[in-house]
């Protein structure tokens, strides 16, 4: 083909990737032709394909989402999703997956014969004259200003480019290697066919009326060395994948190919395999309409391209198919390809003719740019995925089967499909047809997210100031602990409940908290101080009630507020941080917390810590009663855990009677219908903490030497040699000024890593995060720490929220 005007994309293969591609590059009018192996389009291989919402939403744009759901005949597909132990029983249970999936992406799951899904792409063209079959490419030249594709038949085709869509056996990727190593030495890796791992082989196929099978379900199946997958389809159809771990790892050349001897041997030895406690694999099989055993190949190609040559799909990307995602990543290449097209075509005034050939390498350069990383994650995911399933590490399985899983609930496998259907690609100029849901995809997000390598960098910078914050606090907190550590075995030892032991427990307190009476500077910090602690107490507790928090220990809030007390704010604040540097709830729905527990905070933080704090610090004549309430003050914090805990279960059990209403999660309401209460309860906690730290600036400017400043700024140094006291009052007050400094450098910490957090999943935008930060710096002299936590959790909390509503989605 010489330097002439038209463009044209040959395409080998009619698979999913061929044809889907087709069907886009005619919805902008470019030319192609299709050149497929097989003697029809759709053939009845007895494949089955899972399309997901990150496929769906490319279907959705070429219009072939209607048709889908015309398959399913208006049934919505899995009420129920189990995973089942290798005996077939019960481990758990997820109710409506397809619901909820829709809920949160927009589209569900849908499973169904790969066959219809090429009938209905098919379908969709209006140019079928371009797809040509019993045309299987065996070889590629590349000619002046284009490609030529050769057929077995020995017909000859040329192009613009070639894209080989033709499977993990491509002829295309074939020849394409070998014109690189004839071409171009050392552009491929000649050793990379020979590294392609196989670690699994695979029995699949389709099942009908298979006896006792429940419709609309679907199984996962542990076991030890193999797993299954087994899902409901419609017209009564059962999809099975039975996967076995081969013996060893085969690489390249060495993977078997499996005959129909292989498959009768391979049904032999696992008919007994159970699905369910009354349902066998044999009985499924029996019913088989089509089956096949094949190898598994997992690979993702370091080279996808030379010259005019690319490929998409399983021919340069081929996860294990248990993730399900190996057509729905194979739509999200073309879907870039096609982008990338269209980017060129506008940078050249909407032409594409004579495209040189560094134009096309240029295409097909940002195509796998930006397909590559995510492409080896899906197949590391689903790697990992098989290998969980097929318990290679059996301690790490049954741990998260037996501890894990149970703790973090069916939202937690719907919260880690964030990760696969978010990053998805789309076609960015064809519309989306709207669709409700509660999480935007990546690509809708006001900011584009920050690469995760970026991210280790940031957190070890946080990990390594909290890690210095602590170690500051072990050196600087030593002395008094060790004094009270010391009166305590001198003077409780067993007479703990005694009444000489409890006087002289009240007697400690007093005199640690007895300091602000005696030294006015203290009695200034003392005064800021204790308030500060109210929004940490608050948010701790927060955190913990987070529906993405409920396998992290920051679902534990009890002891972080108990670790205050008993270990200062100082190892407390430091320690959150450090752990919210590896466990953040990313989403909308992940974000929120049970309406219930919302509305206990505000009464809670009173009755648990503001009324106790106001009375331990008023000055009382009384001095039994004074004794009382500074006793009572040392369980104040884990206080408001307790009445946290009482209030929300008993406003649950309270709304439950009277509406009759059952648990609710975010298929019954929008997930921010906690926002309006949390924001008020973050005011509140302004309100009172900002409210103190200004009156005691202000008491601090009315008489000279009095100052926050000096309390913070003039501390003795922790590294001395000389580290003593006169007394163990002079010892507390400086125990209470390094708690309070340290603790804070957690504040600011943990403030700043949730501002990265936002930023760096594309919630908010650079310039936003830049604000905060400053925000935060300034806050802390200004309303003090704790009103600044409160008021960044205030704007966090809606940001999150709202990111569905910022994306035009919900």
């Amino acid at each position: 083909m010489s330097a002439g005007k038209d463009f044209k994309v040959v395409i080998a293969g009619g698979g999913i990737a061929g044809l889907a591609l087709a069907l886009m590059l005619e919805r902008f009018d470019l030319d192609y032709v299709i050149l497929e192996g097989h003697r029809e389009i759709a053939p009845a291989v007895g494949a089955s394909i899972g399309m997901f919402p990150n496929g769906m939403r490319i279907l959705d744009q070429l219009g072939c989402v209607e048709d889908i759901e015309e398959v399913f005949a208006g049934i919505i597909p899995y009420k129920k999703t189990y995973t089942r132990d290798e005996q077939g029983r019960v481990l758990s249970t997820m109710d409506d997956f397809f619901e909820r999936l829709r809920a949160r992406f927009g589209y569900g799951l849908y499973f169904f014969d790969r066959q219809k899904l090429l009938e209905i792409l098919y379908g969709k063209l209006e140019h079928e004259e371009r797809v040509l079959t019993q045309k299987k490419v065996t070889n590629v030249n590349l000619v002046k200003g284009g490609v030529e594709a050769i057929c077995a038949d020995g017909s000859v085709f040329t192009g613009t480019f070639l894209v080989g869509a033709d499977g993990i056996h491509s002829a295309v990727r074939e020849s394409m290697t070998e014109l690189g190593h004839k071409l171009q030495p050392g552009y491929f890796d000649p050793g990379e066919k020979d590294r392609v791992p196989c670690y699994y082989r695979c029995s699949f196929g389709i099942a009908q009326h298979v006896p006792n099978w429940v419709p609309n379900e679907q199984h996962l199946i542990f076991g030890t060395g193999c797993s299954q997958l087994v899902v409901s389809g419609p017209e009564d159809k059962v999809y099975w994948f039975l996967f076995e771990q081969l013996p060893e790892v085969k690489y390249g050349k060495d993977i078997p190919k499996y005959t129909k001897e292989d498959e009768a041997e391979f049904v032999k030895k696992n008919k007994d395999v159970p699905i369910t406690t009354t349902i066998t694999w044999g009985n499924v099989y029996n019913a088989r309409i089509s089956s096949a055993l094949t190898p598994l190949h997992e690979v993702v190609y370091e080279k996808w391209f030379f010259n005019r040559i690319i490929t998409l799909g399983d021919s340069c990307h081929k996860p294990n198919p248990i993730g399900g995602q190996g057509g729905n990543g194979a739509l999200e290449s073309c879907a870039v390809l096609v982008n990338n097209i269209l980017r060129l075509k506008d940078s050249r005034g909407g032409s594409l003719s004579g495209l040189t050939d560094a134009e096309i390498e240029h295409i097909f350069r940002e195509t796998q740019l930006t397909r590559h990383e995510r492409a080896k994650d899906i197949v590391h995911q689903a790697h990992f995925r098989q290998s969980f399933f097929a318990k290679e590490n059996p301690i790490l399985t049954n741990f998260i089967n037996n501890f894990v899983s149970p703790l973090a609930g069916s939202d937690a496998v719907l919260a880690m499909l964030t990760d696969v259907f978010g990053p998805g690609a789309r076609l960015e100029k064809l519309p989306i047809p709207y669709k409700p849901r509660f999480s935007p995809y990546d690509d809708e997000l006001p900011a584009n997210i920050i690469d995760n390598s970026v991210h280790k960098l940031v957190r070890g910078a946080v990990l390594g100031g909290m890690g210095a914050t602590l170690f500051l606090a072990a050196k600087s907190l030593r002395l008094p602990f060790n004094e009270v550590t010391k009166w305590s075995a001198q003077n409780m030892s067993l007479k703990w409940f005694g009444n000489n032991a409890a006087s002289k427990l009240f007697e400690l307190v007093t005199s640690v908290l007895a300091v602000p009476i005696q030294d006015p500077s203290a009695r200034l910090h003392i005064t800021n101080f204790l308030p500060q602690l109210i929004s940490p107490i608050l948010i701790y507790t927060i955190e913990g009630y987070r529906k993405g928090q409920r396998a992290s220990p920051l679902a534990l809030p009890f002891l972080f507020n108990a670790g205050m007390q008993v270990q200062g704010i100082a190892r407390a604040a430091p320690f959150h941080t450090i752990l919210s540097a590896f466990f953040w709830s990313e989403g909308p729905v992940e974000r929120t917390v049970p309406l219930e527990v919302a509305k206990s905070l505000l009464p809670s933080v009173t009755l648990g810590f503001v009324i106790p704090t106001i009375m331990a610090l008023l000055p009382t004549p009384n001095q039994t009663a004074g004794n009382h309430w500074l006793g009572l003050w040392q369980f104040a914090p884990p206080l408001v855990n307790v009445f946290t805990y009482l209030i929300s279960k008993g406003l649950k059990k309270w709304n439950e009677s009277r509406d009759g209403a059952e648990p609710k999660d975010e298929l019954d309401g929008d997930p921010a219908q906690d926002l309006d209460t949390l924001k008020s309860v973050y005011t509140y906690a302004f309100a009172v903490q900002a409210t103190a730290h200004i009156a005691t600036l202000a008491y601090g400017s009315t008489y000279p030497g009095l100052s926050l400043a000096k309390t913070f700024f003039n501390l003795p140094n922790p590294f001395s040699a000389d580290w003593r006291f006169p007394s163990l009052s002079a010892e507390l007050a400086t125990f209470f000024r390094y708690d309070m400094v340290l603790g804070v450098a957690g504040y600011v910490g943990s403030n700043l890593l949730s501002i990265w957090n936002l930023r760096r999943r594309g919630f908010i935008k650079t310039n936003e995060a830049v604000k905060a930060a400053l925000c935060v710096a300034a806050g802390q002299f200004l309303v003090g720490p704790g009103a600044t936590w409160a008021g960044l959790w205030y704007w966090r909390e809606d940001k999150i929220a709202g990111i569905a509503k910022a994306a035009g989605v919900s």
